[in-house]
């Protein structure tokens, strides 16, 4: 038999709020510049981190199905 996939939503939310570079570095202990860097490659484990916190963070509920996780990470 084969193997059901979940597949969650990877791309960043379409819109994200002033400063929330600075606040992705600060959860991922990662310096602003980074994040930027990262995002330009547009790939890498730094990347998929931040795609990670950004969605938790601002991403829809019904989207991605995160309220859990937002309610142990507020």
């Amino acid at each position: 038999m084969a193997k059901t996939t979940i597949v969650k939503k990877t791309e960043l939310p379409e819109f994200l709020p002033h400063g929330w570079k600075k606040e992705v570095s600060i959860v991922l202990g990662i310096h602003v510049n980074t994040v930027t860097n990262a995002l330009k490659m547009g790939r890498g484990k730094t990347y998929e981190r931040i795609k990670q916190v950004a969605t938790i963070k601002w991403g829809r509920d019904e989207d991605v199905g995160l309220s859990e996780i937002k309610k142990q990470h507020s």
